[in-house]
């Protein structure tokens, strides 16, 4: 649990933030879902690693990850 400040801010725990890639000045979106607030990434991460990628990546994976899987396919 957190509290708000009296500015609004609020912590996110470093464990949600490494798990969803959320470093500093990262941006996130706050949605209205009737019942509560939803707080999500709104830049897209890679699927792996979970570390920002391009808006317009062809593929849900940040260009070392894809590297990776491509060396593994190799071996």
């Amino acid at each position: 649990m957190r509290r708000v400040d009296k500015l609004g801010r609020i912590v996110i725990p470093m464990e949600l933030r490494k798990k969803y890639g959320l470093t500093e000045g990262a941006r996130i979106e706050f949605l209205d879902v009737g019942e509560g607030i939803t707080v999500r990434p709104s830049e897209p991460v890679c699927r792996i690693c979970r570390a920002r990628i391009a808006e317009d990546a062809a593929l849900p994976l940040c260009e070392n990850c894809i590297a990776e899987v491509l060396k593994s396919q190799r071996d």
